[in-house]
């Protein structure tokens, strides 16, 4: 399966109005500021964790989009922005369903 990057978008930010809407179909998600957006995800152990975000590591890496990742015990907080739009872009908007998805396969 062939992934799409970021040169297969135009990298522009999404309206403020448009990522207030897609964040409340993605309740679990935060908007920290103007240019990113951020989620926890709970595990019922250390390595649950790690585990998760190695596929998210392997997963942005076919994306060419990388997400900040930090492990915190059982605790995984990823956080996503596009540098080069300097926003949340559709991409974004994209691998955050991806990565909910990836959690909830993770999780049965």
């Amino acid at each position: 399966m062939k992934y799409r990057t970021e040169d297969d978008y135009e990298m522009i930010p999404v309206t403020a109005d448009r990522l207030t809407k897609e964040l409340e179909k993605l309740p679990e998600w935060e908007q920290l500021d103007d240019k990113w957006i951020a989620r926890q995800y709970k595990f019922d152990s250390y390595m649950d964790g790690v585990q998760f975000a190695n596929q998210i590591a392997e997963y942005a890496e076919k994306r060419q989009h990388h997400p900040f990742i930090a492990i915190d015990y059982k605790k995984v907080t990823l956080k996503i922005s596009s540098w080069r739009a300097k926003g949340v872009t559709e991409l974004d908007l994209e691998m955050v369903r991806d990565f909910d998805e990836i959690y909830e396969k993770e999780k049965k």
